[in-house]
């Protein structure tokens, strides 16, 4: 086992059981939550692969991990939300990669985190969006988003801040922040497929540590189920604002 273990991904016991253990826990929070798993998985895996390889598994994980939990949200997800931020998505990141060229990326991802620590602020007021929101401003969502994704490779930001302002069920939130992303892994990871960033090796990987993925997101959507609404705003919201955190201390340390 050992043997096989080093031959075909390089890894000791030891490290394979931390990866079990890193991609378990990242399951389980983007189950419970609809959103962390890149936050988590990708840091932690970076101890084991590195971030040049982390990054390319996250992505492949998150691809099965979503499809797994399709058949558990799908009657929950808000199409119509969806559908719009996808191609206002899809139309952004060309611009964002523009933006990236033009632009110095260290003060992009500056303004950036800035915006977001902002909306985080705004959504600690109690401010909320209409659950039915309209259509420019959910089209604007997905079109930061791509652009976000064009230019700093962070997609989520934007897409999070909507659905955690939305006057809505959170199942309802939940489950379609869950589909975008996974929309979103899904051609991310066929571009990396075709540039050669993901290779066999990445989706052997995927595919070795997907048990772990599976069983937590079963564990995750559990625990979502017990919980009630408010409790679930609020344990979503602190982790956004870790998010916004860590990408504002990111950007800081950057221009230093």
């Amino acid at each position: 086992m050992t043997v096989l273990l080093n031959d075909l991904f390089g890894l000791t016991p030891f490290y394979c059981l931390m990866g079990f253990l890193a991609v378990a826990f990242a399951g389980g929070l983007r189950a419970f939550s609809g959103f962390g798993f890149a936050l988590a998985g990708v840091p932690l895996l970076a101890l084991i692969f590195g971030p040049a390889q982390a990054v390319p598994i996250v992505l492949v994980l998150e691809v099965i991990g979503g499809l797994q939990m399709v058949p558990m949200i799908r009657k929950q997800v808000d199409w119509g939300a969806v559908g719009l931020l996808i191609p206002a998505a899809l139309v952004g990141a060309p611009l964002g990669v523009w933006a990236l060229s033009v632009l110095s990326p260290d003060w992009l991802r500056l303004v950036i985190a800035v915006a977001l620590a902002g909306a985080v602020i705004v959504i600690a007021t109690g401010a909320r969006l209409p659950a039915n929101t309209p259509r420019k401003w959910v089209l604007t969502v997905g079109g930061l988003s791509g652009l976000m994704a064009g230019s700093t490779a962070m997609s989520g930001p934007p897409v999070l801040v909507y659905f955690m302002a939305r006057a809505d069920e959170a199942s309802r939130n939940r489950a379609s922040m869950m589909m975008y992303f996974l929309f979103i892994s899904t051609a991310t990871v066929a571009v990396g497929i075709l540039s050669g960033v993901v290779t066999w090796q990445t989706v052997a990987v995927g595919a070795l540590f997907s048990p772990a993925l599976i069983a937590s997101n079963l564990v995750g959507h559990w625990l979502f189920g017990l919980t009630r609404d408010d409790i679930y705003r609020r344990i979503s919201f602190a982790l956004l604002c870790i998010i916004a955190a860590a990408t504002l201390f990111k950007a800081i340390i950057d221009l230093i």
